[in-house]
């Protein structure tokens, strides 16, 4: 029993070879350089086939490292460690020492390889700058223009559920957003994000959601369509006080997906409950900027004397049915010199 290669005589042969010979055979290989993309617009790395916001360069270096290394046929297994020496932002020396296991036999290798970030635009990037989205989300009102609150709050709705969509898909973003005369309008990367805010919109404020879809090209044999969902919310919001022929309202509730507006008599405590259209070229008056606080003097089962809070003279209030009040205070609206009790409850 002699080795082929060298022609000793082990106790012990590895596919006809002695120990040295056979451990010539173990090798370990690895390029000159090995690239790693970063995206020169929002610095995520490409990672295997996925690009990572915020990564951890160190890990996708060692990943990078791990599967560039090229192990001879005969090892069974290996193991690597590795010194990263930066030579500048942009290049690391990748000092490396790989156990290669065949058999009973152990040998150490190492390999010299340099890491270089490579400036390039990922496909998100590259949509973005390009102006991609596949739908648009249009939020009007019927009044002249949107209030700044409102406007704020539909920004802010916006941007959170873009934000905990994306978490979780990169291709979920905000491609541009405008103000224009009226309303807002929204440029998103994904028509269900888009769909969803619309429901969403419409639910917290009351609007009416309707779509339309225009033919923007064919991919693959099929028809491509961008999706335009258009929100139009009332004149009015929760806690606004409305003229009506018999008086002065304050909106309660606003039903979703264009069911009833719920409404109290401000004078008397009664509800009401209208359908939407009935109420689209209402008299707002104002929000809870209308309301003030009242100091109250004396108070019967039906009436309650209270200062007036800007003349400091005693007013007689009759108050609406279910009336409650807590503490020395009271909240009411004036209209014309009139004062008006506010029910509690409709805060």
């Amino acid at each position: 029993m002699f080795c082929v290669e060298c022609g000793k005589e082990p106790e012990k042969l590895y596919d006809s070879l002695c120990q040295g010979c056979y451990g010539k055979r173990l090798q370990a290989q690895i390029d000159e350089h090995l690239d790693i993309d970063v995206c020169t617009s929002c610095w995520a790395a490409r990672q295997g086939n996925r690009w990572k916001e915020r990564p951890d360069m160190h890990s996708i270096m060692l990943e990078k490292v791990d599967s560039g290394i090229t192990i001879s046929p005969e090892v069974s297994r290996y193991s690597f460690r590795v010194e990263f020496v930066e030579e500048d932002p942009r290049n690391y020396l990748a000092r490396i020492k790989v156990d290669l296991i065949a058999d009973d036999i152990e040998i150490q290798r190492e390999l010299t390889t340099r890491i270089i970030f490579k400036k390039v635009q990922c496909k998100i990037c590259s949509r973005i700058h390009g102006n991609y989205y596949e739908a648009i989300l249009q939020v009007r009102t019927s009044r002249k223009e949107m209030r700044e609150d409102q406007k704020n709050l539909v920004k802010d709705m916006v941007k959170r559920e873009v934000e905990e969509r994306r978490s979780g898909d990169r291709n979920i973003f905000i491609t541009s957003s405008e103000e224009i005369h009226g309303g807002l309008d929204f440029y998103l990367s994904d028509n269900g994000v888009a769909k969803r805010l619309s429901k969403e919109i419409s639910n917290v404020f009351g609007g009416k959601v309707t779509s339309s879809s225009s033919l923007a090209g064919r991919k693959d044999g099929r028809d491509i369509y961008k999706m335009t969902y258009s929100v139009r919310l009332p004149p009015y919001e929760r806690g606004d006080f409305v003229n009506l022929e018999d008086g002065l309202y304050r909106v309660m509730e606003i039903g979703t997906s264009g069911g009833n507006v719920t409404l109290i008599h401000v004078e008397s405590g009664r509800k009401t409950s209208m359908e939407r259209w009935l109420l689209e070229d209402i008299d707002v008056m104002g929000g809870d900027s209308m309301i003030k606080e009242a100091v109250v003097v004396s108070e019967t089962e039906r009436e309650m004397k209270v200062l007036d809070p800007d003349t400091y003279l005693t007013v007689t209030l009759v108050k609406p049915q279910g009336f409650t009040r807590e503490g020395d205070s009271v909240k009411i609206v004036k209209v014309d010199d009139r004062l008006l009790l506010v029910q509690e409850s409709g805060d």
